[in-house]
């Protein structure tokens, strides 16, 4: 008779649980800078992460084998060289974000936007003082979503992706929002 009401009380508070899903999302955020470095980090290292290895490493063994055949001063050239490339990755990442946010002033400009997701439809809106852009599509053309730990990318073509921020989702939790992206997304979202 106990674990009948053990089990009735479990069934209660998962039905509750599921209850509490928010039914929509939002989202109030602006492009900011920090996130957009961020992101052009991430989109960087997101496919072909293992290629930014291939330099260090290279110049690494070619550094060992200079020293192992009695010649140190190219040995430590090539390990110096070996541990600036990744500095040196990151930094013309930094500089060319830097020049794209001066650059692209309509991007800049665009410091109130505004995101809605539900089961159905996923809705942007874009303000700037000059220009008004929305956007509602459906799941289906998303093409991929990235969580990482501070944001989740919502990419809606190879090279062009939504920025959400999860310290600025205003309704709901950002838990819940990816376990919905993992229902509507299936296969296409992934966790970094």
């Amino acid at each position: 008779m106990n674990d009948h009401r053990r089990l009735s009380a479990v069934v209660v508070i998962l039905f509750v649980e599921v209850e509490q899903l928010s039914d929509f999302f939002e989202v109030r955020t602006e492009n900011g800078g920090k996130e957009y470095h961020r992101f052009n980090r991430f989109h960087l290292f997101r496919r072909t992460w293992y290629l930014s290895y291939l330099p260090p490493v290279l110049f690494g063994i070619l550094g060992l084998l200079a020293f192992l055949d009695g010649e140190s001063a190219p040995a430590y050239t090539l390990w110096a060289v070996a541990a600036g490339t990744p500095l040196l990755m990151l930094l013309t990442l930094a500089l060319a974000g830097k020049r794209h946010l001066k650059t692209n002033k309509m991007y800049a400009s665009m410091k109130n936007v505004y995101y809605r997701f539900d089961r159905n439809t996923l809705f942007s809106e874009t303000v700037n003082p000059n220009l008004k852009t929305t956007l509602e599509t459906g799941w289906d053309s998303v093409y991929r979503i990235y969580e990482s730990k501070t944001s989740f990318y919502i990419y809606i073509s190879n090279l062009q992706a939504f920025i959400i921020p999860k310290a600025d989702i205003v309704t709901g939790q950002p838990e819940e929002l990816s376990r919905m992206f993992g229902e509507l997304a299936g296969n296409k979202l992934r966790k970094r």
